[in-house]
């Protein structure tokens, strides 16, 4: 940050450990343990908690958004902009890294959305606990959203267009005898 930024962040190394334990860990580990236990059990939950689970997002970009109201009213457009390039970014350097890498178009096409998504709702959690800063927590709350509807609308692209995979010369894959 002092390089990029020109301002010194002091980041507590510990502090952000234990808060992604608390952000990630944690629920996965209690949501693995409640499986396997009650797996099959509550079978109402499976429609509850997709819809839980999605109200408490909203809600957390809703606060967040509120807090940092002022912000991103002097900043909204060239934030999105720069969402939007983040993202695309992410997307096409994911697929084409992967091309260059000699990986399969299914694979290159997994890539790139995976790059292309990343966890907004983890960097904003972490912009609040860590930083202490509503305004360091509005742009993962605007990428959140937006990374949904871009990584969304490239799978429905890719999906009308199924992967044309070429086959591998026999040479490359190990198939050629020597003669």
């Amino acid at each position: 940050m002092k390089f990029l930024a020109g301002h010194f962040v002091p980041i507590d190394f510990t502090k952000m450990m234990i808060a992604v334990i608390k952000i990630t860990l944690i629920p996965i580990a209690a949501g693995l343990l409640f499986n396997r236990f009650m797996h099959g059990r509550a079978k109402w939950l499976n429609r509850l908690l997709p819809a839980v689970s999605m109200g408490g997002i909203v809600f957390i970009i809703v606060v967040i958004t509120a807090s940092g109201r002022d912000q991103l009213l002097t900043v909204g457009l060239l934030l999105l902009g720069a969402v939007m390039i983040h993202n695309g970014a992410g997307h096409l350097l994911g697929y084409w890294g992967s091309r260059l890498l000699g990986l399969d178009e299914r694979s290159c096409r997994t890539v790139a959305i995976e790059v292309g998504l990343q966890n907004g709702g983890m960097a904003s959690a972490l912009a609040i606990t860590v930083l202490k800063s509503s305004s360091a927590a509005l742009a993962p709350a605007i990428f959140g959203p937006w990374m949904n509807i871009s990584g969304s609308v490239l799978a429905n692209w890719w999906r009308s267009r199924p992967a044309q995979d070429k086959p591998k010369s026999r040479a490359i894959s190990g198939n050629a005898r020597a003669t």
